[in-house]
């Protein structure tokens, strides 16, 4: 991941306008590049589609997903192989709709990427691999046999690997069974699940039994992704009697926008402040991941509001939203007749903190 630049702009309210809910074709009549005899025709002798179909931007991650993806769009509909449509789903049904409404046309598809929106998509996604449609999985890899005989890929960042690295980097610096780990989750997707199995593990590898994880390892309710509501359960917890401040406490969110909604907290008036003290006696590391530009800000010692902390540890495992650009050459390679393809596609991850961030394009903007 390092030193790679990307045009990490984040979908404009414009942008989201146009493609929440509906499909969109970036460079729709633009049809240059490639021979005719490269171009993927329908019965009709019209250019087959790829569906490019993920959540709308609901927080900077996925915003930037939505903008990769029509970067992604727009240069292949030059290459004019393809008609590369980018739908963008409002929610679970939203999604589910969009994908029974491509399915009404099979013979117009040439292949589908997906980041299914959570895995209430489980039987969609098996309609798909029913159909014959060739489809990539991206981010997210829901599973069943129908599914895992079907499926051309599963293109992701390694998510047991963001666990694993935080545990590893929480171990390093001291972390004991007597202290206290929260662990703030994203949604009830195969990602947070991959990231609490990797924590786990490298806890396993380090002699920990089952039931000193269980003791020491709290998770939250489902954060959504959301800064707000990470940051509502985040005072909710610390209100509570579960804060025991006589603990050294670790906190593992599963994501930039988690993070950075504790560190508002921290950084605001609304929590208690005798305990906020002892907190921060106690507190030891926030280990976040993804990339997000605000958060590197506060690595790199450059946010407006926010101090790189001192008291404790902070950093962030890299999960760079480029990659649905890598899922969807993955597809067009599938479909120029490329063999020796992974299922299991893997994209490794780095830790990124104040020693090293300068060497780490974030995704989005931070002025």
């Amino acid at each position: 991941m390092k030193k790679r630049i990307f045009a990490a702009l984040l979908a404009t309210a414009l942008v989201v306008g146009a493609l929440v809910g509906c499909g969109t074709n970036a460079g729709d009549d633009q049809k240059g590049g490639g021979d005719d005899a490269d171009k993927k025709t329908d019965a009709k002798g019209d250019v087959k589609e790829i569906a490019l179909m993920v959540p709308s931007a609901d927080h900077g991650w996925t915003g930037a997903v939505l903008t990769y993806a029509q970067e992604e769009a727009e240069k292949l509909n030059k290459e004019g192989n393809y008609k590369v449509t980018v739908y963008a789903a409002t929610d679970v049904e939203n999604q589910i709709q969009q994908v029974d409404d491509l399915l009404s046309s099979p013979d117009n598809l040439a292949g589908i990427v997906i980041l299914p929106y959570d895995n209430g998509l489980q039987s969609t996604i098996e309609k798909i691999a029913m159909a014959d449609i060739p489809f990539v999985q991206f981010d997210r890899a829901i599973e069943s046999d129908i599914i895992d005989e079907k499926v051309i890929a599963n293109v992701k960042g390694d998510n047991e690997g963001i666990g694993y690295e935080t545990a590893k980097r929480f171990i390093a610096n001291g972390l004991t069974k007597d202290d206290y780990v929260y662990e703030m989750i994203g949604d009830n997707s195969s990602v947070p699940e991959l990231r609490s199995k990797g924590f786990r593990t490298y806890l396993s590898e380090q002699g920990w039994t089952d039931e000193e994880i269980e003791k020491v390892v709290v998770k939250s309710a489902a954060t959504g992704w959301s800064r707000d509501t990470g940051k509502e359960l985040f005072e909710s917890w610390f209100s509570s009697s579960q804060c025991d401040t006589s603990k050294k406490i670790w906190i593992f969110t599963h994501d930039d926008e988690i993070a950075m909604g504790i560190l508002e907290s921290l950084n605001g008036s609304a929590l208690d402040a005798g305990k906020k003290a002892e907190f921060m006696e106690s507190l030891q590391a926030v280990g976040a991941s993804s990339g997000l530009a605000e958060i590197y800000a506060v690595l790199d010692g450059k946010h407006k509001t926010i101090e790189t902390p001192e008291a404790f540890d902070i950093f962030s495992v890299t999960y760079d939203p480029a990659m649905i650009q890598e899922a969807t050459e993955v597809m067009v390679d599938y479909l120029g007749g490329k063999t020796g393809i992974e299922q299991n596609y893997i994209i490794p991850v780095s830790v990124v903190d104040s020693e090293n961030v300068e060497e780490f394009k974030p995704f989005g903007t931070y002025e």
